[in-house]
């Protein structure tokens, strides 16, 4: 009776290690503190009262300022958790945890080790950022970027190594691209950035079937494939305009949000366009005296001049100016408090009356636009001189630098919440997830309802502790090899370009749509980093940290699915070489022997 190998036994325990271990990540969430920030009006709040009023079969509820000022991914995320009677922590686990394992199927067409599978699978599964204080344990959107950019990615991989398979095979891709794209695009308003991946991944699957498969196709079947090819974006574009109808059937307008549609967002545009007395280069996207000027010369936005000018002085800081973006909020504010615009028709209105008014005086001469030859790459934010973008651009790859050693990615048992305790527990509630409570000093009485105590001892930071520690023990393996590793996979890039270049002179194409996807997940990792450097770049010194570990988190794991890309595609490519040196060596020694 044969017994079996070793190698045998431990390739039948691969699939309870990976049940081990994906149960351990679920508990780990479970265990985990999380950190409630109810007193975020504009943020971690806003989307939670999204998400009530999902629930209640509301839509996003009753207007006013604010309702379509965000995407609405992540209250969807939440309401999905709440159907499925899943602690918020569970659903995002699970989501890091598909999100790996699609990765791993996607390759499974090249890569077919069973070893090198698991340990990819693992590697993404605790991957550092996904273990992280301000993605993980804030209640906010950043928490489902890291596992929807793997779902995203991971899904037009699959298909790319796909495209010449039968369409059977090939439509549970393209419809887990798309709709995964779909909602990726409804996380944030900037999710622009993906599309350049998608968009070249799309033409080269269009382009190789038209002028490689055409001779082994009917005409019927190079049609079917281009659309299934294709389905990610219309099911991208369908999504969007799902979304924009249904603002329209609840609200009378046409958007999926106003940050980034409509004439909110074109005003927006315009105010940054505008001549004041700052740089554009400076802190100060929108001056006081750009306001000023603004005022005068429009008569609707007149009608707010009392109550704008109050709330524009409450969120001036110290040189008497309002930095960054901020007086977009400034302006809700003023609109939502003034009742001049109740509902979003009326709202839109406002903004289109004054936007009319300012392009008028812009005209007349009344008003000046910036003639300083800036590149303006969002409706969002201020023009970038082309002066600047050496040094943006220097700062981006320093920062990816970092990133690719994991910095910033640590766990915290003592994150505290902040707000009024009634919001927070609602929150928690609704999550069914632990939040470290806040202390007596840290707010005013008027913060709390009902509290006998001086302080609130809180036993979610105790009883965590332990799971956190051994967390951030796993982190910390990431971050000693993080920047080794990236070193190795450039170093696997450069030879990996070397082989293909090589190898289309000699009519193999073995390599190249790998190559091509590696370089594709880094650029978009750049790109990503350069658009975070961009909208940041008024950030303070203790704002510093919310720009890697929590805007730029999507860029942690692009980094990571390039290392492991780039580096497991070089060693399958090399290991045919390395297996017939070795078998050629092993034989010449034994001869030498005889």
């Amino acid at each position: 009776m044969c017994r079996p190998t070793p190698k045998k036994i431990l390739t039948k325990c691969l699939p309870i290690i990976i049940l081990f271990f994906t149960v351990l990540r679920i508990l780990a969430g479970l265990r985990i503190p999380y950190m409630i920030l109810a007193d975020q009006r504009y943020d971690d709040r806003m989307l939670f009262e999204n998400a009530y009023d999902l629930l209640s079969g509301v839509w996003l509820g009753s207007y006013d300022a604010y309702t379509l000022a965000k995407g609405i991914g992540y209250p969807v995320f939440l309401v999905l958790a709440k159907k499925l009677c899943l602690p918020y922590s569970v659903l995002l686990a699970l989501l890091q945890a598909v999100g790996s394992w699609l990765f791993v199927r996607a390759l499974s067409v090249r890569w077919k080790n069973p070893y090198g599978q698991t340990l990819l699978y693992l590697l993404l599964l605790f991957s550092p950022i996904s273990l992280t204080q301000l993605v993980t344990q804030r209640l906010y959107r950043m928490a489902i970027v890291p596992g929807m950019v793997l779902v995203v990615f991971s899904g037009m991989i699959g298909l790319t190594l796909r495209k010449e398979l039968p369409l059977k095979k090939q439509l549970p891709w393209a419809v887990l691209t798309g709709v995964a794209l779909a909602f990726f695009w409804q996380i944030r308003e900037d999710s622009v950035w993906i599309l350049p991946f998608i968009a070249v991944m799309t033409v080269w699957n269009v382009g190789y079937v038209i002028l490689a498969l055409h001779k082994n196709r009917t005409g019927r079947q190079l049609l079917l494939q281009c659309l299934m090819l294709l389905l990610p974006i219309l099911l991208l574009f369908g999504g969007n305009m799902t979304i924009s109808a249904i603002n329209q059937v609840h609200y009378g307008v046409f958007l999926t949000n106003d940050r980034t549609e409509g004439n909110f967002a074109e005003l927006m545009s315009l105010f940054y366009h505008l001549q004041g007395n700052t740089e554009t280069g400076s802190d100060i996207w929108i001056s006081r005296e750009t306001i000023a000027r603004a005022e005068a010369v429009s008569p609707t936005l007149q009608q707010l001049q009392p109550l704008l000018d109050s709330y524009v002085e409450d969120w001036s800081t110290s040189n008497g100016e309002i930095p960054g973006d901020h007086f977009s909020w400034v302006l809700r504010d003023a609109v939502q408090d003034s009742d001049d615009s109740p509902d979003a028709v009326s709202a839109q209105t406002f903004y289109g009356n004054v936007l009319s008014e300012l392009h008028a005086a812009v005209e007349q001469g009344d008003l000046t636009e910036k003639q300083d030859g800036a590149l303006y790459f969002s409706s969002q934010s201020r023009g970038i001189l082309p002066s600047e973008i050496p040094g943006i651009l220097s700062d981006t790859l320093q920062n990816v630098w970092k990133i690719a050693g994991y910095t910033d990615c640590a766990l915290s048992s003592s994150a505290k919440s902040t707000g009024r305790l009634s919001d927070i527990r609602r929150m928690e509630a609704f999550t069914s997830c632990l939040a470290v409570y806040p202390t007596l000093s840290q707010f005013q009485a008027a913060d709390y309802d009902s509290i006998v105590d001086e302080t609130l001892y809180d036993f979610n930071e105790i009883y965590s502790s332990g799971m956190v520690s051994l967390l951030n023990k796993m982190n910390a393996v990431y971050q000693v090899s993080g920047k080794p590793v990236f070193l190795l996979a450039l170093l696997a890039l450069f030879v990996l370009t070397v082989r293909v270049i090589h190898g289309l002179f000699h009519g193999d194409r073995t390599d190249l749509e790998l190559w091509i996807l590696s370089c594709g997940i880094l650029l978009s990792a750049v790109l990503l980093r350069f658009g975070c450097g961009l909208f940041t770049g008024w950030f303070t010194d203790d704002m510093q940290k919310f720009i890697n570990s929590f805007y730029s988190c999507g860029v942690y794991i692009l980094l990571q699915l390039f290392k492991y890309l780039s580096i497991g595609t070089i060693y399958a490519s090399l290991q045919p070489v390395l297996k017939q040196y070795f078998h050629n060596f092993r034989n010449s020694h034994q001869e030498k022997e005889e």
